[in-house]
Formats: structure tokens, sequence, C-alpha cells
């Protein structure tokens, strides 16, 4: 993750509960994160990220089916959460899995590099803390390069925050297409 490109995410750490300690540990470390992209049989995409931070220390293992189906997932940071995730065009006026459409920021400022369903990510959380995030994945232009990115939309009672991550690629999709 590019911490001079990515917005800070300690207010959205902070709406999501985690104590003041570990976010400044993780304001203070570097996470690389290894995606993996299967297929199934079926035609459906997973994509796993396995991240590392700073010195090697193993992070979290996060897995994604393209279904849009919903899936319960613990995390030792964010704890239980419902999990969907799904590939979305944002040029056929996507919907939020919140209900409604999907909110207009989070559609700006991606490139368009295919056409069809498989343009984006679009995932959404709800966490057994009472926050909810929706996020899109794609690839974005920063200062004139392409950059791997993600934009979140988290909310919690009233509270809503947004953040752009971006990542710096280092290195081939791994993938078994």
């Amino acid at each position: 993750m590019s911490k001079t490109l990515s917005d800070d995410l300690g207010p959205t750490l902070e709406l999501q509960g985690i104590p003041w300690i570990v976010r400044k540990a993780v304001s203070f470390a570097t996470i690389t994160g290894k995606l993996t992209q299967t297929t199934d049989e079926k035609g459906t995409t997973q994509i796993v990220v396995d991240q590392t931070a700073t010195g090697g220390i193993k992070g979290e293992t996060e897995t994604y089916v393209l279904d849009g189906s919903e899936s319960r997932v613990g995390s030792s940071m964010f704890g239980f959460q419902n999990l969907r995730t799904q590939w979305v065009s944002l040029d056929d006026q996507p919907m939020s899995f919140a209900g409604g459409p999907l909110d207009p920021w989070l559609q700006e400022g991606w490139l368009e590099e295919s056409s069809g369903t498989h343009d984006h990510v679009q995932v959404y959380t709800v966490s057994e803390k009472g926050w909810s995030a929706e996020h899109i994945w794609g690839f974005a232009l920063r200062h004139g390069e392409r950059y791997y990115a993600k934009k979140i939309l988290l909310k919690k009672g009233e509270d809503s925050l947004k953040a752009n991550v971006v990542y710096e690629w280092k290195g081939p999709l791994v993938s078994d297409d």
C-alpha cells in the first residue's frame, strides 16, 4: 500500500472500533498484499489476498468469491463480518448491495480497461460491530501513472467516511486463466 498516494486510514480504523495502539502500529507498518486470482469450472472468480506487514509478519488472508452471494468471515482485527463480492460494470448504473444506486463517488476516477461485467470488483461488508463498508476495486491514474486502487465508503450509524487506497503493483497477477 502506498502511504503517500493513499488517504490516512486512521479515521476509518477508528470508526471501525480499532484500538488506538493498533491504529498507531498500522500507521507505521508497510502492508504488502499478494493477490491470487482463480476461476472455477462454473466460471466464478475467486481472489485471495495474503497480507504481510513490515518485517515479514504474517497478516490476514482475505478470500473474495465474486458471485454476489453472502458469506460470513472472521478477522482477528475486524471481528465477524458478512461479505458480498461481485464483478461490476460502472457503465450500467450499478446498485449498492445496501440497496439503491451505488454512491457516485465510488464510481468516479477509474480507468475503463475492458468492456462487459469484469470492469471492477464490488465488495460490501457488514460488521457485527455496527459498521458497513462498500468498496470498488480497479485501476486508476495517480500523477499520470496507473495504480491498483480501492475506494471505500464506510458507514456507522449517522457517520460516514470515504477513503482512497492506492497500491504499488509489484509483479504479475498469479492466475489459473
